[in-house]
């Protein structure tokens, strides 16, 4: 509702009242005698009140109301570099979403507890940064005790909506306060690095390379999936911060969601994350794509979280608002932290899946409104979370629906104690890239290995420290079985043994289990996470990217061929076998 209409309809209820009391005072003054039956509104009212002042403290009411109301709107500008107004752009503190008239002017009537006034930008305007070396968006501003004025200058884009650009999505970045174990050789010598250098010097250093390699003037922009930083190992108040410069130190513009342990239920924590990256729940566009992010971390004990995640009403409606304000023409990316589509630790009110594999998973009891909310986008939808520290394109038929949700492998792996996530897909990111409003390419991109390399093969035998393929998946363990883990498959890849010259079509594994390589690899060494989390036995590893061929000869080579759904062709070889870590000695053999 706007201020306008507030205004008058509690202008109406103050005249309503005042003339009710003056029907009461004239019907008692009228007819005093008691024996007569009052008027109805009197008899509604009480003569006994009215004489006790109750029209005194009926108008004072009506009057602090009226200020209350008038004291909670806030107002402003959003015009462009040359002071033209910025007409149609959506203005939200986070509860309510309203739209800038023609003079790019908006009122909003904030909630009590908004903590910013944001605007989501524009797909023909720059997306605005912290600074030139701090490229992490900059879209709000901190709403402050009774300041009532918060004006916007946005800066149009020279060649107006961008047709094509890159997104770089990252897993849990995930530093903590600690020196978590790691070692770069065969020895008992660990090397003294912070989290927050590993992520500076591995992740970004790669990132830069990889946005280096693109053609010239390619727009680039990266999304985080929350959990920026752990306070394992204490509280460190520049931690956010230095995260938030670590990430925005590259060309890419980039954008954050919130993650259970950017919070942990401590206020102090979830403030220093909004004093860096500001508002949790919020949008922008870019190019003919709505992103949509918002916090999906509902802490009921402690730091409990309810798992799959889940929104309070409040915020439910402020994206019905949100997503009724979007271009209905563009793709919708939905982005959160903790997946939508399956969980061990649900909420009352989430379903359990209808899935023999993954009994014990739910998903969440708002995943029906955000699909029918998305069904309105003609570019369709995307779900994007983080938060398991395992890669996984999780597939559901929901209602009858098919339901795709990206999780994301972590860039830190296993809390930067290793080069791997707990599926056994290396440290690393992804890179999408997106044409109008369509997902026109996507690979996973391992920290420091070539883009080509999307898979790990093994023998289904091998021993990893007590672990074995053959053995979690009831495999033969004397055929010479070749297991490739092809990091960001899902139903739509095509993966062949290739032995011979012959292809023969691999069988795709899809099942709550285990990486035999990822647990044996972290088995002698857990300190920043305990030993069950990398093993079946956590329940919540769903591992579905796993293909096996049994070869007809022992002594064959075998390559391996994955074709992706937008027609990249990635091989690998049993030249190229793993039977050891790489790159980090931390759990050497």
């Amino acid at each position: 509702m706007s201020l306008q209409k507030r205004e008058i309809l509690i202008f109406a209820t103050a005249i309503t009242c005042l003339l009710a009391v003056v029907a009461v005072v004239w019907a008692w003054k009228k007819n005093p005698n008691p024996i007569d039956p009052p008027s109805p509104i009197a008899r509604t009212l009480g003569l006994d009140t009215l004489k006790a002042g109750q029209y005194a403290k009926m108008k004072k009411a009506v009057a602090e109301k009226l200020h209350e109301e008038i004291a909670d709107t806030i107002h402003g500008e959003l015009t462009d570099e040359e002071g033209k107004p910025m007409e149609g752009v959506v203005v939200s503190d986070g509860f309510t979403c309203v739209k800038t008239d023609n003079i790019g002017r908006y009122t909003l009537l904030t909630n009590k507890d908004s903590r910013f006034v944001y605007y989501t930008i524009p797909d023909y305007c720059e997306v605005l940064t912290h600074s030139e070396t701090d490229r992490t968006a900059l879209f709000y501003q901190p709403i402050v005790s009774k300041r009532k004025t918060y004006n916007f200058t946005l800066h149009r884009l020279p060649h107006g909506k961008e047709k094509n650009y890159r997104l770089i999505v990252f897993g849990d970045p995930q530093v903590t306060n600690a020196f978590n174990p790691y070692f770069t050789g065969p020895n008992d010598d660990p090397v003294k690095k912070t989290d927050l250098e590993r992520f500076t010097e591995e992740t970004m250093t790669d990132v830069k390379e990889t946005i280096g390699n693109l053609p010239a003037g390619t727009p680039v922009y990266a999304l985080s999936m929350g959990d920026n930083v752990q306070y394992y190992g204490g509280y460190n108040a520049s931690l956010e911060e230095g995260i938030r410069k670590a990430m925005g130190s590259s060309k890419a513009r980039v954008f954050s969601v919130i993650g259970n342990h950017d919070q942990d239920n401590n206020p102090l924590y979830k403030r220093k994350w909004e004093d860096s990256f500001g508002p949790t729940d919020y949008s922008f566009d870019r190019g003919d794509v709505h992103y949509v992010c918002f916090n999906n971390v509902h802490f009921f004990r402690g730091m409990s979280y309810y798992q799959p995640g889940e929104l309070m009403e409040s915020q439910l409606k402020w994206l019905r608002q949100d997503l009724a304000l979007a271009d209905k023409s563009k793709k919708l990316i939905v982005s959160y932290h903790i997946p939508l589509t399956f969980g061990t630790r649900p909420s009352k009110n989430a379903e359990p899946l209808n899935i023999s594999t993954e009994e014990g998973h739910y998903s969440s009891s708002i995943l029906s409104t955000i699909l029918k909310e998305a069904k309105a986008f003609k570019g369709g939808y995307e779900l994007f979370c983080g938060h398991t520290h395992f890669a996984i394109n999780h597939e559901i038929t929901f209602h009858g629906q098919r339901v795709l949700e990206h999780c994301h492998a972590a860039a830190c792996g296993n809390i930067w104690q290793s080069n791997i996530n707990i599926c056994g897909t290396p440290n690393g990111y992804y890179v999408y890239s997106i044409e109008q409003n369509r997902l026109t390419n996507a690979y996973y991109k391992g920290t420091f290995w070539p883009a080509e390399r999307q898979m790990s093969l093994f023998y289904a035998n091998t021993n990893f420290n007590g672990e074995s393929y053959a053995t979690d998946w009831s495999l033969p363990h004397n055929e010479k079985v070749v297991v490739a883990n092809v990091f960001n498959a899902d139903s739509r890849w095509k993966v062949v043994a290739i032995e011979d010259g012959h292809e023969h079509e691999m069988k795709r594994l899809n099942s709550k289990g285990q990486d035999a390589f990822a647990t044996g690899y972290h088995l002698k060494y857990n300190k920043a996470v305990s030993a069950y989390f990398v093993s079946k036995r956590n329940g919540y590893l769903i591992m579905n990217h796993l293909y096996y061929y049994i070869p007809k000869s022992k002594e064959a080579h075998i390559t391996v061929k994955a074709t992706d759904p937008y027609g990249n062709t990635y091989t690998g070889s049993t030249h190229d076998v793993v039977t050891e870590p790489f790159f980090n000695y931390a759990h050497y053999y």
